[in-house]
């Protein structure tokens, strides 16, 4: 609780130094172009419908939180997995954790949002310019690259209960069964296509 206390205290510190520096000039300075900047955001989109707006945030901030959720869910099993792999080698619970382990987990997680993130800006200023086609495009790999990132999370999930417990639940074996299926049957027939090619 105390570390939550002192996160507090120092962003309300950050924001009162911000409005407060040089007696408040800094929000005298930047009023003018809020409100430019607000009339300019209700200029291009005074065209555009709520629906197309808001499709490319709903999925973003959907798809965000259920990957947050599968990316918990991956982490916690992967250092129970450590930990017993670890028990077991040098027969001490301790030291599991490696810092190269975390801070991938802290890049990846951050990539993946920063991708997303974007991927969401520009579809939306597609739709803003105009561009339906290319918002369509950009609305849909939204989609697609969240729905890849989750599933890879989940075939993580999978490993990391293998070497916990010897073997994987029958979901996650079905998403491997799947993968190989779709590896085999498709992609591999389609490379040899284009190779003769």
């Amino acid at each position: 609780m105390q570390t939550s206390n002192q996160l507090t205290t120092l962003v309300f510190s950050l924001v009162k130094k911000a409005f407060t520096y040089q007696d408040g000039a800094l929000v005298v300075l930047v009023l003018p172009g809020s409100f430019g900047a607000k009339k300019l955001i209700a200029e291009l989109t005074r065209d555009i419908s709520l629906k197309d707006m808001t499709m490319p945030l709903l999925a973003f901030g959907v798809l965000t939180i259920l990957y947050i959720l599968v990316s918990i869910a991956d982490f916690y099993t992967g250092t129970r997995a450590s930990a017993k792999e670890h028990l077991i080698s040098t027969g001490s619970p301790r030291g599991y954790m490696k810092s190269d382990k975390l801070w991938s987990s802290v890049w990846k997680f951050a990539g993946v949002i920063l991708i997303a993130s974007i991927l969401t800006v520009f579809c939306l200023l597609f739709l803003l310019v105009g561009l339906t086609w290319l918002y369509d495009g950009f609305l849909f790999a939204i989609i697609a690259f969240y729905f890849v990132v989750i599933s890879f999370d989940l075939h993580s999930i999978g490993e990391n209960q293998l070497r916990r417990f010897g073997k994987k639940p029958s979901f996650y074996s079905f998403i491997d069964k799947v993968s190989v299926a779709i590896r085999t049957g498709l992609i591999e027939k389609a490379s040899k296509l284009f190779d003769k090619w």
